[in-house]
This record gives C-alpha cells, sequence and structure tokens, in this order.
C-alpha cells in the first residue's frame, strides 16, 4: 500500500525521507526537523500529501534561532509550491482543520495572506511563552475554544457560550491569543507573531531585490539556494523560495541547467 502512495515532497527538493507506519519516528541527525523537538506530526496512518508539505516545510522554519518565541509556522501559499494539485490541497487542508489538527489563521495586511501552524505547536508555543504566568483565563481559553474550534476567528456569542466574561475576552487579547477583527468578533492570534511577520517580510523583499539584479530578472533555483544572505533572510532562503513560489511571484521553468525563477512584472 505505502509503495502506491506519492512520496511525500517532489523530486525537485532533493531530498526523501520514508515514512514508518506504526510508532514515532526520530529524525536522524542529517533528516528534516518537524514541528516539534521530540514528536513527529505522524499519526499510525500515512500523512495526507498535504500534511507530508506542512512537515516539510516546518522542518525548513529555523526554530532554534527563535528559542521558543514563535511556533513553526507556514504560510497557506507555500503549500502550492509542494504540492501543485491546489484543489486537493485545499480539500485536505479542511480535513486537517477539522481534525483540529491544524489551525489556520489570518496573519497581516493581506486579504488573502493566511498562515498555517499545528495545533499542538500552537498550545505548546503558548504555554511556553508564559510559563508560570500562564493565566486561568488563556488556559481555559485554550481547553475549552482553541481545541474545539476549526474557524479562524471567533465571536462574542461563542466566547459567551463558553462563558467569558468582557473583561476576560479584553485579557485574552491583551495577552495575544485574540486580535480585534471587527464589533464582537476576533481572530485567532499566536502571540510574538509580529517578530515572524518583520522577518518573513524582510526576507521577502531581499530574495526578490536578488533576483531583480540578475541578469533578465532570472535565476537558477540551485544558484540562489547557494547564496548567503543570513542577515537579511533570517526564515533561510529555501523557506523564501517556497514563497515567492507558492505566492506566483516568480515563473518556474524547467531547463537544461536545472529549475530557472522568472520574477514576473510587478
Amino acid at each position: 500500500m505505502m509503495s502506491k502512495r506519492k512520496a511525500l515532497m517532489p523530486d525537485v527538493f532533493k531530498r526523501r525521507k520514508r515514512v514508518r507506519v506504526g510508532g514515532p519516528v526520530r529524525p536522524t541527525p542529517s533528516s528534516p526537523q518537524w514541528g516539534s523537538d521530540n514528536e513527529e506530526h505522524i499519526s499510525a496512518a500515512a500523512p495526507s500529501d498535504t500534511k507530508a508539505a506542512i512537515m516539510y516545510l516546518c522542518s525548513l522554519f529555523p526554530k532554534q534561532m527563535y528559542e521558543g518565541r514563535i511556533p513553526p509556522i507556514v504560510m497557506k501559499h507555500q503549500l502550492y509550491s509542494v504540492v501543485k494539485n491546489k484543489t486537493l490541497v485545499d480539500r485536505q487542508l479542511n480535513d486537517l482543520r477539522n481534525a483540529h489538527e491544524v489551525k489556520m489563521m489570518k496573519l497581516g495586511n493581506e486579504v488573502d495572506e493566511y498562515c498555517l501552524v499545528f495545533t499542538e505547536d500552537y498550545r505548546n508555543h503558548i504555554t511556553t511563552f508564559y510559563g508560570q504566568e500562564l493565566s486561568k483565563t488563556v488556559e481555559r481559553f485554550l481547553k475549552d475554544v482553541v481545541s474545539r474550534t476549526n474557524e479562524m476567528c471567533v465571536t462574542q456569542q461563542i466566547m459567551t457560550d463558553h462563558n467569558f466574561t468582557d473583561v476576560e475576552i479584553t485579557q485574552l487579547v491583551n495577552a495575544g491569543v485574540l486580535t480585534v477583527r471587527d464589533l464582537g468578533s476576533w481572530w485567532l492570534a499566536i502571540p510574538g507573531a509580529g517578530l515572524f511577520v518583520k522577518h518573513f517580510t524582510k526576507g521577502r523583499k531581499a530574495v526578490l531585490a536578488s533576483i531583480r539584479k540578475s541578469k533578465y530578472k532570472e535565476i537558477l533555483k540551485q544558484e540562489l539556494e547557494s547564496r548567503k544572505m543570513t542577515a537579511s533572510v533570517k526564515l533561510g532562503m529555501s523557506y523564501h523560495i517556497h514563497d515567492i513560489i507558492g505566492g506566483d511571484l516568480v515563473t518556474c521553468i524547467e531547463t537544461t541547467s536545472g529549475e530557472l525563477l522568472r520574477l514576473k512584472d510587478d
């Protein structure tokens, strides 16, 4: 059965990982790290293509650099650079959200700028982020609301149904787990996500500027991956290459020398 499944990643990524069924899978020193330090998000059944893509992209996230300040975050559009069938991605992502395995959240000011985080990573991040200062209100919010909803926002009615007062909702906003959407509704939020947004935006601009300076505004993907831009690309070059491909900011062209990335007209 396993032999009939598609590989977790296309050949273009040059990495493969064999998934074992029926027990936790420990990464080797040379293998990518998934969403958490000690346990991988692998169930008894082989993960869907979309879940495998999220796991792979999480492995590119420089978790150690952020020292627990941010959980591994994946942008939704990055999935389209790994799994080319967008309809399949959207359907399987909805399944993951309905199973409460993944949270999708609004991030940034763009209308379609959504991020993904494994629910387990999200809960662990908030618990670690606040440590002993974790309030009973936030703890109850994680248990009663986050664990039971697959929506990106919550309404006044939902909060009232779970016995949250206006004062407690204000506490949740101040804690960074909610941000105001409009009157009577709030987006789910990631405490400390502002740092990610800053690095993500800066890194994307730097990568696009690097391509823009290249001849004909195009560059081989392999060459771009080899460029050292650690000061401005803190999330890593591979992470941002998936960003610009999935975000449709470049055109991918197969050549005899490898995949060519050509900057699209502004």
